[in-house]
């Protein structure tokens, strides 16, 4: 009879463990890229961790998930990532194996300042007046996300239509530009600060509408944030005053020209799956012939023999600049040094 009485006693305890596991573990949240996981870190200092599926050297071009990746995505509650355009290793994990997943694509937040992708490896100077710096400042000031409750009518989307992104995009032409595919605009949002602003604002929404009980934290570090990349764009700004002329390996860089009015004439290749051919070469060495461009950068991420064989030919400088952080360890700080790094590498042209 002792043990029997005992059952109930025994049942409530499981309960409570049960309710006080569940309350009190931790979100999980993956990201695909280096400065994505860098934003997410950020907001989610005090929290917890997110994961970071691209790390080290690799880049999200070609990228081959290994079954920890698979893991992540499993079990993850959020995921943040930028979209098709730029980790299409992504597209069918998400619809098979991530499937209890709220999954944000990035690159669908309508504030967000896009330009699309260019046409050729050499760039025309209506790249460049399409869209005047004025305009970015108008983007920022016409979208303010610290009203969550705007935001939404702002945004014209709810939360449904995120999860139901992923499963609608075999609806959508898979166009190709020169190389790129999947989609017109292109995806190195996080290279312009203002867009970072935006990506941490949507960021924080679903950390607070998943994760409630820490929503006081959410808000803290987002208002944090959004200071210190107010700070980032304005040591930018005076850093890159002036700015010499310079090729890069391949167009990921416009977002940075553009809200930093960097000079960059054209790049080595458009696409990272192809390598660049005689008539591509043929075009940089004319350009940097005729336009006095005082260096040529390789990433990273890729071979730079090309390079620096053009540079050894041409008598030029070269260079090293990294759209996501490879050198860099994944954290809240790596978005800042990424750009950082970017404006040094301009700047010592």
């Amino acid at each position: 009879m002792t043990n029997i009485k005992k059952i109930p006693f025994i049942f409530a305890i499981l309960s409570f463990l049960t309710f006080f596991t569940s309350a009190n573990s931790e979100i999980k949240v993956v990201t695909s890229i280096k400065p994505i996981h860098s934003l997410a870190s950020y907001l989610m200092e005090g929290v917890g961790r997110p994961s970071l599926i691209v790390d080290g050297y690799a880049s999200p071009h070609g990228f081959a998930m290994k079954p920890s990746h698979a893991k992540m995505l499993q079990e993850a509650d959020i995921i943040f990532w930028v979209g098709e355009g730029l980790e299409n290793f992504l597209e069918k994990p998400l619809k098979t194996v991530a499937k209890n997943a709220e999954k944000i694509e990035l690159i669908e937040i309508k504030a967000l300042n896009k330009l699309k992708f260019r046409e050729r490896n050499i760039f025309d100077d209506h790249d460049h007046d399409e869209h005047g710096h004025d305009d970015h400042g108008k983007k920022e000031d016409d979208h303010d996300h610290d009203d969550h409750g705007k935001k939404e009518d702002d945004h014209d989307h709810d939360h449904d239509d995120h999860g139901k992104k992923d499963d609608d995009h075999d609806d959508h032409g898979h166009d190709d530009h020169d190389g790129h595919a999947h989609g017109e605009f292109d995806p190195h949002i996080w290279l312009d600060p203002v867009n970072a602003k935006v990506i941490l604002k949507e960021m924080a929404e679903h950390l607070i509408e998943n994760d409630e009980k820490n929503s006081a934290i959410y808000k803290k570090n987002l208002t944090k944030a959004l200071k210190d990349i107010d700070a980032l764009i304005k040591n930018t700004k005076s850093e890159l005053s002036k700015s010499v002329a310079s090729i890069v390996f391949h167009d990921a860089y416009q977002y940075f020209e553009e809200r930093f009015n960097v000079n960059i004439l054209g790049a080595f290749t458009v696409n990272t799956d192809v390598m660049p051919g005689a008539e591509q070469l043929a075009e940089v060495r004319e350009i940097i012939e005729h336009e006095k461009v005082a260096c040529v950068f390789s990433e990273p991420q890729f071979n730079p023999d090309i390079i620096k064989a053009v540079a050894k030919d041409m008598d030029i400088k070269t260079g090293v600049v990294d759209p996501l952080g490879a050198t860099l360890n994944p954290g809240k700080d790596l978005y800042f040094k990424l750009i950082q790094n970017m404006s040094t590498s301009f700047k010592n042209c």
